[in-house]
């Protein structure tokens, strides 16, 4: 499960720059269709004014660009970690295996040693009245069985200690994972009550790989084509908000979706699918920001297009349920990492 927690944030991270990378192409090649086609009805002023704000943008594009690849990178070094991590947990449960199994065998040499101190101890106990070199050899042979018993109790001290030791361990990562899973199984519960006003084919509220997705049909936010939202689509955005600005522990990414139907705008406005689903997302991003009040910098937008559906796309009632906004809400996970850096 933490490894798909942990995946699951790299994913997200990613995603961010890749929506900012894009979204900043997007706008710089705007910018430079725009000085093209003004350019015979606008006074020179004018165009150098658009040709500066073009070049802006170029260069904008660019530093995303750079940013995206040092955050591609970032991603790589924290999947070698994690690998190195899955490896220490299988190598840890595989030594607390191999402790508990000498834990047991020196508790029974521990036991057949004692049952045999205390065997000699009675013979030589018995033969009190036998000859002193008979005597003699019992007591050396009582001695050391006593020496060899002294040795296996140590023994078992140190690698009880050591078993306690990662059994703490784990204790605290497991003791974390449930407290991870009982703030989702929470959170989700306040997302479904905040939004208990809305029909099922308006929104969904799911729980899926330690995350809580809150879907949002486009019959609720938009009308066909359009990326404004709508009145009641923004209440149920503002509900959701209100329900995480108090849970600061949570990352939101917004998710853009369409189905696989063609887009076609005469204002060229948007040219196809990937558009209007990054489009929504931003819409609804910006809602969730400026009118719920939420911190920018835990909200990421992002736009999929029609390569993540949920139904099949040849029938209506499916290609209506692909055509959605999905809010997937995520847990903090650094505590988690801590513990698992911990172990050694």
């Amino acid at each position: 499960m933490t490894l798909v927690f942990s995946k699951t944030i790299l994913s997200i991270f990613e995603q961010n720059r890749i929506m900012n990378f894009k979204r900043m192409s997007l706008w710089a090649t705007v910018a430079i269709l725009c000085i093209s086609l003004s350019s015979c009805l606008v006074s020179k002023k004018k165009f150098d004014e658009q040709e500066g704000l073009a070049k802006k943008y170029l260069e904008e594009s660019k530093d995303c660009n750079e940013k995206l690849t040092k955050a591609n990178e970032d991603i790589a070094a924290l999947n070698e970690q994690i690998k190195k991590l899955d490896a220490e947990i299988a190598q840890l449960k595989d030594n607390n295996t191999n402790y508990e199994q000498k834990n047991k065998k020196l508790q029974s040499d521990y036991q057949d040693a004692n049952n045999l101190y205390e065997k000699l101890k009675k013979q030589l106990e018995d033969l009190g009245k036998s000859t002193s070199s008979e005597k003699e050899k019992l007591s050396l042979a009582l001695s050391e069985k006593g020496r060899q018993l002294n040795e296996k109790a140590a023994e078992l001290d140190q690698l009880s200690d050591k078993l306690k030791e990662r059994e703490k361990r784990v204790n605290e990562l497991e003791s974390l994972i449930a407290k991870k899973d009982e703030a989702v199984n929470s959170l989700k519960k306040k997302i479904s009550d905040a939004l208990n006003g809305f029909t099922s084919d308006e929104l969904k509220v799911t729980q899926k790989d330690g995350k809580v997705y809150v879907s949002l049909s486009d019959k609720l936010l938009f009308k066909s084509g359009s990326f404004s939202v709508d009145e009641k689509g923004k209440s149920a955005i503002v509900k959701v908000a209100e329900v995480l600005t108090k849970q600061t522990d949570i990352g939101i990414v917004v998710e853009g979706h369409t189905d696989n139907k063609q887009y076609l705008n005469p204002k060229g406005e948007i040219k196809n699918n990937w558009d209007l689903s990054v489009m929504r997302a931003s819409s609804v991003t910006q809602i969730l920001v400026n009118e719920g009040k939420l911190d920018a910098k835990r909200v990421a937008a992002t736009g999929h297009s029609e390569y993540f559906p949920v139904e099949a796309n040849d029938t209506p009632e499916g290609r209506s349920k692909n055509r959605r906004t999905d809010l997937v809400l995520s847990p903090d996970l650094k505590e988690i990492f801590k513990i698992l850096d911990s172990v050694k």
